[in-house]
């Protein structure tokens, strides 16, 4: 269901991947490298993120046409393809059967990949068009969701950097002067410090303990991230730590925040 939606919105991405690093090497070559790199990085990075936004509007319009049903999950497919280096790699789909109220059996097949802690026979939920039954999509975040996440995190990276190449642009141009922290700043920022070192060593911990493997990993890496972003906090407190340095840690945080957060919700 909305393949055709999906297809365009990877194909405008694609495009992106494609002008933003001409449109970079042309900027960098008159005002210099970092503001090419920034260009490009920004140009790629924010057209995911709003086509993510895009299709997260689209799938919303989508399901709130469809009715749900109960459907039982019959068997997984293995599939086979080859990625570009021309390696064959293998996803397992599952093949989820309902009966929509015009009393026809019909199957659809999730993502490669989802519902991996289901079980032949075991009741899985299926959302379908009311105007066609026959449109329908397995409902777990993976098969809804799923691209919107993967739209957004191709988007986030590439803004990140686009927006830390603009610090390194604005630093060639010069001109910053800082001031030297008193005692009482110089207090303040090494206590958030503290606190940012036990909130990331704390993830560590988490991502060791716990029954469910994946559940486990996606907290500590959340929490990993916060501790991150901590630190970016405690090195923004007046007066402010060089922009490129401390922007390292809102890239890093960020990164681990959103795989943690995206291993919790498939896990699920």
């Amino acid at each position: 269901m909305d393949e055709r939606l999906i297809n365009h919105a990877l194909l405008i991405f694609f495009a992106s991947c494609l002008i933003g690093p001409l449109l970079g090497a042309l900027l960098g070559w008159w005002k210099g490298f970092a503001s090419g790199i920034a260009l490009g990085c920004l140009l790629i990075g924010l057209t995911g993120l709003a086509l993510a936004g895009w299709v997260a509007f689209q799938r919303y319009e989508s399901m709130a046409g469809t009715e749900a049903v109960q459907g039982t999950l019959l068997e997984f497919v293995e599939e086979r393809s080859r990625d570009a280096d021309g390696e064959l790699t293998t996803t397992v789909s599952p093949i989820v059967e309902y009966t929509a109220p015009d009393g026809q059996v019909r199957r659809v097949k999730g993502l490669g990949g989802s519902q991996q802690k289901a079980e032949v026979g075991e009741a899985v939920e299926v959302r379908f068009r009311r105007d066609d039954p026959a449109q329908a999509v397995v409902a777990d975040f993976q098969n809804v969701w799923g691209a919107v996440l993967a739209l957004g995190i191709f988007g986030l990276f590439p803004t990140l950097f686009g927006l830390f190449f603009v610090g390194e642009a604005r630093g060639e141009r010069g001109g910053i002067v800082r001031k030297e922290a008193t005692p009482a700043q110089q207090r303040r920022r090494m206590q958030l410090t503290v606190i940012a070192n036990l909130v990331f060593v704390g993830g560590f911990v988490i991502a060791a303990v716990g029954d469910d493997l994946a559940r486990s990993l996606g907290a500590g890496f959340m929490t990993i991230g916060t501790g991150a972003l901590l630190h970016f906090a405690a090195q923004s407190l007046p007066p402010a730590a060089a922009f490129q340095a401390r922007f390292i840690f809102v890239i890093v945080g960020l990164g681990f925040v959103v795989f943690g957060a995206s291993a919790w919700v498939l896990a699920g």
